[in-house]
């Protein structure tokens, strides 16, 4: 799913959850190309995205026909993108966000935004090479504060954690926090802009 206007200098790679481009994932693209960004939504699991409801059979299918060694070919992509566009953002949510951290070392990449990737805590090793930020929330299925502390000293890294739990910025999601994502956005918001200046 993309979507592109003819004069835009600044794209934006959205990656997705476990569950496919789903409702949740078209509307944060719909939300950055009114803000005037060329946006690419990659399908990374080459199929109709799985309910919330499916979240076991996401999750099994993610791992077994994806896993994260596709970060190269976002890698790639970012690459060609980067021939026609000033800039060229990535924005992951969860396993999305995984993905996302791995690019970081990508240094055509103008900025990375990566929301709440658990897996993250697997690829600690890595340093950022283009601005990157990490979004957590405190209450997750590991350790957050610890991961923080293994990673808050890496250059071009900034860390923020949130007083919600996994999956706060998704309305579709149970852990849905209204007052944690309108403060996600702005700092993702600000995030972006200081990146483009």
């Amino acid at each position: 799913m993309d979507k592109k206007s003819e004069n835009s200098k600044q794209a934006i790679i959205v990656l997705h959850e476990i569950y496919g481009v789903n409702q949740f994932v078209k509307e944060q693209c719909q939300k950055f190309t009114e803000a005037g960004y060329d946006i690419f939504c990659p399908n990374m699991i080459d199929r109709a995205s799985f309910s919330y409801e499916q979240s076991i059979e996401a999750y099994d299918f993610f791992m077994k026909n994806v896993g994260f060694e596709v970060y190269k070919e976002i890698n790639s992509f970012v690459n060609q993108l980067k021939d026609k566009y000033d800039n060229v953002f990535i924005i992951g949510f969860s396993v999305g966000a995984t993905i996302a951290w791995r690019c970081c070392e990508n240094s055509l990449c103008s900025g990375i935004v990566a929301c709440y990737g658990s897996r993250i805590r697997d690829y600690t090793d890595i340093n950022p090479i283009c601005p990157t930020l990490l979004l957590f929330a405190e209450e997750d299925s590991f350790d957050v504060h610890a991961m923080v502390c293994q990673l808050q000293d890496k250059q071009h890294l900034s860390i923020l954690e949130f007083d919600a739990e996994h999956g706060f910025l998704n309305p579709y999601s149970k852990h849905y926090n209204d007052k944690q994502s309108k403060r996600a956005k702005e700092f993702i918001t600000c995030f972006i802009d200081e990146c483009t200046k």
